[in-house]
């Protein structure tokens, strides 16, 4: 019984190798492999031919004797061109012209079905191309070429036109460029002596600008000469005007300052005299009254010979001799007399200012 499973076992195993072989060798001898830049397009070998289906990256069935598969590039290629493209004035201009080229998505079956392969789809471009740049680049002058914004002009028109025309036949054209660009010897001549004249005319016309500009300038230069006069006049007059009227401020400032100085000295000398004469009068009526009160001493009883002592002994007299024959030495008014003093005068009254106050005697009760 065991032996039994055990052969039951092996034939599965083997079946199962035998289909896994079975299957590797069909996808061996009945697939193709499609990479991942290209696009399969499979054909039936009768009368179906070209299946209307792109096949994309990848593995596709092809049963030998029964299946094709053909593989297209997708992506842009690169066509380079040299070109001699004679203009609308008879110049002929040699030229590099470059275009890209691809077979538009899912349109490499319906290629498959016109061309052979992609050589006879670049012939069929560069035949394209020929014709446009005949047809279209021809109605540029020479000295067109050199001008970026007409030359891209006519490069992007015969790239629109090429691309309407492959574009039925399942191919798209981009970015028609024009480069290397070799102009006729004799236009090249010619374009020199222009550009030369042109540079003259260019140099008359800047040494004419040059000469405008520098009028302009010798014109600023004397406007802001003169304007700067102008404000330098004007700056010194106003300084003038405000030295002048600084001098005038000072000059009434100090008058005034003279003026009050003046009255204030008139009103202190006015002072001071008013004091002085009232001094002078408190000391005339001093010695008024000094004067009255020594009146009033003088002829009090007694007082002359007092005064006669006092004079007698403020004298510096040397021996004095009286004849007491002649008169009395004890008659104090002839001895006086007799030395020179005479006291009579100073009983005589003094006089008093008008304006002094004498004061009162005092009585003794």
């Amino acid at each position: 019984m065991a032996d039994t499973k055990l052969t039951k076992g092996g034939c599965i195993a083997v079946a199962a190798l035998g289909l896994m072989a079975v299957c590797v060798l069909i996808l061996w001898t009945c697939t193709e492999k499609v990479p991942a830049d290209k696009i399969g397009v499979r054909t039936v070998l009768t009368s179906a031919g070209v299946e209307p289906i792109d096949h994309p990256p990848g593995y596709v069935l092809a049963i030998p004797g029964f299946h094709t598969v053909k593989l297209w590039d997708i992506t842009w290629t690169n066509l380079k061109e040299t070109l001699q493209v004679r203009g609308s004035d008879q110049y002929t201009t040699t030229v590099d012209v470059s275009i890209l080229v691809r077979i538009q998505p899912g349109q490499c079956h319906e290629v498959a079905t016109h061309y052979r392969d992609e050589e006879h789809i670049n012939q069929l471009a560069r035949n394209s191309l020929n014709k446009y740049a005949n047809e279209i680049l021809a109605q540029m002058r020479t000295e067109d070429f050199y001008n970026s914004k007409i030359r891209n002009e006519k490069a992007e028109e015969a790239q629109k036109a090429m691309d309407n025309q492959l574009k039925p036949a399942g191919l798209e054209v981009r970015y028609l460029l024009l480069r290397n660009i070799v102009y006729d010897p004799k236009f090249e001549q010619q374009l020199l002596q222009k550009q030369l004249a042109g540079q003259r005319k260019s140099l008359e016309i800047a040494r004419g600008q040059l000469a405008e500009a520098q009028t302009a300038t010798e014109l600023i230069k004397r406007d802001a000469e003169a304007k700067v006069k102008r404000i330098d006049e004007g700056k010194r007059q106003e300084i003038e005007n405000l030295n002048a009227n600084t001098e005038r401020k000072i000059a009434q400032t100090i008058q005034d300052a003279k003026l009050k100085a003046a009255a204030v000295t008139a009103a202190a000398e006015s002072s001071r005299r008013q004091n002085i004469a009232q001094a002078e009068l408190l000391k005339a009526t001093a010695a008024a009254a000094g004067t009255a009160a020594m009146s009033r001493v003088y002829a009090r009883p007694g007082a002359p010979y007092y005064f006669a002592r006092k004079a007698l002994e403020g004298m510096k007299l040397g021996e004095v001799e009286v004849n007491s024959n002649v008169f009395n030495p004890l008659d104090s008014d002839r001895l006086l007399k007799a030395l020179g003093l005479d006291l009579h005068p100073l009983n005589a009254p003094v006089p008093v200012p008008q304006n002094a106050t004498i004061p009162a005697e005092k009585t003794t009760p």
